[in-house]
């Protein structure tokens, strides 16, 4: 299980795609009039926009994502030399710090290729 915050936050995001799906999935088309002067957008085009924005965010946050796991890496690499004075306690943090950068960078780099392979095999099953 997931502890705290994290799991919490998994579930929040969990929900709002459950609850927001029907939302988005609804095939009726509502005249411009009735829907606040919002024109209606086919799900291909809400699909492309989706799709520029999530690029968008991502080009973005690959050069933070960058600094932010050097940084981390330097903290841990002088953790790591503390290991003479404080004893193996620190060195099991250090080495669990290590893994986490490790596991978020691949999980970040990784995204792209992880959703094309969902989507891959999505659209293998449906056929």
């Amino acid at each position: 299980m997931l502890p705290g915050k994290a799991g919490i936050t998994l579930l929040l995001v969990a929900m709002l795609f459950v609850l927001a799906t029907p939302a988005i999935a609804d095939d009726q088309q509502v005249p411009a009039a009735e829907s606040g002067g919002i024109q209606p957008v086919s799900p291909d085009q809400f699909a492309q926009k989706v799709n520029t924005m999530i690029d968008g965010a991502y080009k973005a946050a690959g050069p933070v994502t960058d600094a932010v796991a050097k940084i981390m890496l330097a903290v841990a690499g002088v953790a790591a030399l503390l290991v003479l004075f404080s004893g193996m306690k620190l060195f099991q943090k250090v080495v669990g710090a290590v893994l986490s950068i490790g596991f978020g960078l691949l999980l970040f780099y990784g995204a792209p290729y992880i959703v094309g392979l969902v989507k891959g095999l999505a659209q293998y099953v449906t056929r």
